[in-house]
């Protein structure tokens, strides 16, 4: 591993060194052991699909306790990423109806409206020429939309400073890098301060608006009875949590209700924040590297919202099922999301659990199973062409060459504990990509960074690409994506 460190740039994701590492030595099984103590704990992994399948579907491994020491930071106590047994399955199950396909539908007007405010400030970047980081931008135009949809709070993330996201933000820098081994950043005294004030800044807003939301909610219905009105995400959790728990009638937030529902929405806020936001960056990156396929997408959204893009965002309100006549922009989504996944899953392997894989029995106890997804997706066995960026793949009839193995692409992982927002991040980037692919031209522009901070980073390049994956929490583009934007005429 010292050679593959060594052969990218410092902070490059660590899985695209796995990919480097299984070039280099072809030998290697799609399932082997590494031990990088004492960087990080013993770990088996899995760049198989059968073998993935075997350890987060058919024995859904509960989670590694290093995946509670990575998000405790930002996310804290009880959480559906870390929570494991009856208890998950309880709260996965109230939180489930409100990430349904059919409620986000009834969601739709209003991330439309969130994203509109998005291509606003895109226009006055052009108006200015303005260097700016889309990663940055990007993101809190997804934090605005999860306010919205989870919580029916305007967060304005977009256009002014917020406690929530401005605490939310500063906390992500302590949480735990991988290959951590400061000892003046790891024990920190002041990580610990800091960490525990923003925590409760965090806690005490989303406290006051549960409290909110859950007195307005019983006025409306003393108001106006069962309105027909769009629900947010966290008025079905609590309508779930009340019916199962039988306290529809109470007149006050329950405590165990409140104190969940504020992990989870950390939850939300930092999957959207950390990972929708650089997926949008990188749907903008391999577009304008394939333009062929950009020119396909933008004649598709003409022939479903009709050529005036000004009227794309009415369109899509009127008519939230337009954005499910997409299949080529679905496409381009799903190989953007293969070449670029941004996250993947750590398991805690059991005495009982063996991996079995062409006739070999791995045991999996006291070691971290690791399905690493990016040198998955990246096999040129499953994945034919495999560097390449082909949507059509996601096109092709079953028989076809490119048609995916069964089990293969996982950028929300598979099994009963896949992403419960990735019906959420599907509507999210198609509204983002229909309202602006046709609208903009937004470019890379890491040279001119350089010049203006007079620092040479030309040779941080990954396959000869500035953006390259880096390991900021998750899985984010270089240096933010710096770029510039251009009003688009076609």
């Amino acid at each position: 591993m010292a050679k593959a460190t060594a052969a990218f740039p410092p902070t490059t994701h660590p899985t695209v060194l796995l990919r480097w590492l299984m070039q280099k030595h072809p030998e290697l099984s799609p399932v082997f052991y590494l031990d990088l103590w004492p960087v990080s704990a013993p770990m088996i992994l899995v760049i198989d699909p059968i073998g993935a399948a075997q350890i987060t579907a058919e024995n859904s491994l509960p989670k590694h306790p290093s995946t509670e020491d990575f998000l405790d930071p930002v996310i804290g106590y009880k959480n559906l990423v870390s929570m494991e047994g009856k208890e998950w399955k309880m709260w996965r199950g109230i939180f489930n109806p409100g990430f349904s396909s059919a409620h986000l539908m009834s969601l739709v007007g209003l991330m439309v409206d969130r994203t509109v405010i998005f291509t606003k400030i895109l226009e006055e970047y052009a108006a200015k020429e303005t260097l700016f980081e889309l990663e940055n931008a990007a993101a809190k135009l997804i934090i605005d939309i999860m306010g919205g949809v989870v919580l029916d709070t305007p967060l304005r993330a977009q256009t002014s400073d917020n406690e929530l996201v401005r605490a939310f933000d500063d906390q992500l820098k302590w949480i735990p890098r991988p290959n951590e081994m400061n000892p003046f950043r790891k024990y920190s005294p002041w990580k610990f301060i800091e960490s525990r004030t923003n925590a409760g800044i965090m806690s005490r807003y989303l406290g006051k608006v549960l409290e909110e939301r859950f007195a307005a909610r019983r006025q409306d219905e003393k108001t106006h009875g069962s309105s027909k009105r769009a629900k947010p995400i966290i008025d079905l959790a609590l309508d779930t949590y009340l019916r199962e728990t039988q306290q529809s009638g109470t007149a006050t937030l329950p405590a165990s209700f409140k104190r969940v529902a504020i992990a989870q929405f950390k939850t939300f806020l930092f999957a959207g924040y950390d990972t929708t936001s650089s997926t949008a960056c990188f749907i903008i990156h391999l577009l304008n590297q394939n333009p062929e396929a950009l020119e396909k997408v933008c004649q598709e959204h003409d022939q479903v919202f009709g050529s005036d893009t000004a009227k794309a965002a009415q369109a899509i309100s009127d008519d939230h099922f337009l954005l499910n006549k997409l299949p080529y922009t679905t496409a381009v989504l799903k190989e953007v999301l293969r070449l670029r996944p941004p996250a993947s899953t750590a398991r805690q392997g059991q005495r009982d659990v063996f991996i079995e894989l062409d006739g070999k029995r791995y045991p999996t106890e006291d070691f971290l199973v690791w399905p690493a997804t990016y040198p998955l997706h990246r096999r040129p066995d499953i994945w034919p062409y495999a560097d390449e960026f082909i949507p059509e793949r996601f096109l092709v009839k079953e028989g076809d060459p490119l048609f995916p193995v069964k089990g293969a692409w996982r950028p929300f992982e598979q099994g009963p504990r896949s992403c419960i927002g990735q019906e959420l991040v599907y509507i999210e980037l198609k509204i983002f990509m229909v309202l602006t692919l046709r609208s903009f031209d937004i470019r890379a522009a890491y040279e001119e960074r350089d010049r203006l901070t007079g620092l040479d980073n030309s040779a941080l390049t990954v396959d000869g690409d500035r953006a390259y994956q880096v390991l900021v929490v998750t899985a984010k583009p270089s240096g933010g994506y710096p770029a510039k934007v251009t009003k688009r005429s076609r």
